[in-house]
């Protein structure tokens, strides 16, 4: 055994055996290294800046109505889930008092605008016509007493001058019997009759001359009074006096007589109540003329303003009533779902919010932007949205607002943006969750790395790898041009294809 160990055979033994072992650990090693390279592929995609944050969805509108009035509720219209449509009623009050003020205050439009058209229109075609008749009316009796004034003055001129005639001798010695002067005067001049009497054939033995107001010649009659000229005044001699060469004179009037001054006051008196009469009467025809005028002239400028402002407030009235009708409903002041209900009939209300309108139809997510990324955002950039109730879709969106105003969060100012949705989803609800991407810049159709196996230096440099003819790998440093360097992982580059395998430095 000892011989064995001093062998020179025996250390080559030794030695070949060293040697495999060392070529199986070398080449152990040599397999383990590379099969722990991290390798990746050269791909075409989209690299993206983006700005991440949490957001809620919220209903586009919502609202909490309540009654400006108290009162009791009179009927609940809608219930809980109801999908209802703008203008619909959800909540009345008893109105009952105030529907009746209603049909008053209709009642007095209805009038002031009856008043203001009959204002326009004028009198009615009867008013009219008993306008006509009633200025007709005074028109005949104008005439009237024009006619029976100058009848009644015609009367009494001609009572004064037939009233006590007498025939006056011009002699003071004449001792025939004057004769009797009878009838009544017809003519009105005044002035005296002549009489010159003298014997002649006829029957009385005597004619007389007749000259002054009137002239002729005529008959002496004892029997019977005869016309003396054509006034009709009548004159009779006395058949036991001697006419013959005889003159007589007739004062028309008879001033001397005792019936003289009685007569003219008659007569003046005539005269002034025909002119009060026919002046009366001229009054009596004016005012049914100026009545007429009046009725039936175009309405005046100042009455036709008061007519329209008594509609005015009339209808200012009735406003006020329907506004106050209107305050005892409540409707809907947008289509959506009824949330939340809290009064029942017979309840009285206050001002405190008695139902909850959601907008089912129409949805935003708010999301709090901290300051060190605000100003990256913009109106109208695109959204990718994740909600926690449903993590297998993204809902697409766009920024719709943006807050100029911060609000500080743990001494962080945070801005207000709103996203609006591209599409409703059917399973959105107010209050969810959502994770959100604003992209802020994007670069599509390019190739890309994972960030990690580009080294960025002096120059962007990667590692890629290939295969030589013994199937051996083969990893040489590559220079590439970087287009973007997204905040998702990925750098867009250019310098090298499609497939290429890049390896993890």
């Amino acid at each position: 055994m000892t011989k064995l160990f001093h062998s020179r055979t025996f250390y080559i033994c030794i030695a070949a055996a060293l040697i495999l072992l060392i070529i199986g650990m070398a080449f152990s090693v040599s397999n383990r290294e590379e099969s722990s390279l991290i390798t990746s592929t050269v791909e075409i995609g989209s690299v993206r800046e983006l700005v991440s944050v949490s957001g809620l969805a919220e209903a586009k509108q919502t609202a909490k109505l309540a009654f400006p009035v108290t009162g009791i509720v009179d009927t609940v219209h809608v219930n809980i889930g109801d999908v209802v449509n703008t203008g619909d009623a959800l909540i009345s009050l008893n109105k009952n008092a105030l529907e009746a003020d209603r049909q008053d205050a209709l009642a007095a439009v209805a009038k002031a605008v009856a008043d203001r058209d009959e204002l326009l229109e004028g009198p009615t075609q009867s008013a009219r016509e008993i306008t006509k008749v009633n200025i007709a009316t005074q028109q005949d009796f104008l005439e009237s007493t024009i006619e029976t004034e100058n009848q009644k003055v015609s009367n009494a001129y001609r009572n004064l001058l037939s009233s006590g005639l007498t025939a006056y001798s011009n002699k003071a010695s004449e001792d025939a019997i004057p004769p009797i002067i009878s009838g009544t005067n017809s003519c009105e001049e005044e002035g005296d009759y002549f009489i010159e009497t003298y014997s002649s054939g006829s029957g009385s033995g005597y004619s007389f001359r007749l000259s002054g107001l009137e002239s002729g010649t005529h008959v002496v009659s004892f029997t019977q009074p005869t016309p003396l000229g054509k006034c009709g005044l009548r004159i009779q001699f006395d058949k036991n006096s001697k006419y013959n060469s005889t003159n007589w004179i007739i004062n028309i009037p008879n001033m001397k007589s005792d019936q003289y001054i009685i007569n003219r006051n008659a007569y003046s008196l005539s005269l002034i109540q025909r002119d009060s009469a026919i002046s009366a009467a001229e009054k009596s025809l004016a005012l049914s003329d100026a009545d007429s005028a009046n009725q039936n002239a175009p309405a005046r400028s100042e009455s036709v303003t008061r007519a329209n402002a008594s509609i005015a407030q009339a209808q200012a009235r009735l406003a006020r009533i329907n506004s106050t009708i209107a305050d005892r409903t409540i409707t809907a002041p947008f289509s959506g779902t009824i949330t939340e209900i809290d009064i029942l009939p017979g309840e009285t209300v206050t001002n405190a919010p008695v139902v909850t309108l959601l907008a089912s139809d129409s949805f935003d997510v708010t999301a709090r932007i901290p300051e060190i990324d605000i100003g990256k955002l913009a109106i109208g950039q695109k959204v990718e949205m994740l909600f926690d109730a449903r993590d297998d879709e993204i809902v697409d969106g766009k920024i719709g607002f943006i807050s100029l105003q911060a609000t500080e969060i743990d001494g962080v100012a945070y801005y207000k943006a709103i996203i609006e949705l591209d599409e409703k989803p059917d399973w959105i609800r107010s209050g969810l969750n959502a994770d959100i991407d604003i992209i802020i810049r994007e670069e599509t159709d390019v190739l890309r790395l994972p960030k990690r196996f580009v080294t960025i230096g002096d120059q962007a440099v990667v590692l890629t790898t290939t295969l030589n003819t013994k199937s051996d790998s083969i990893t040489a440093s590559t220079t590439v041009e970087v287009l973007m360097e997204g905040n998702d992982g990925y750098i867009a580059i250019t310098g090298l294809k499609e497939g290429d395998i890049v390896v993890a430095p």
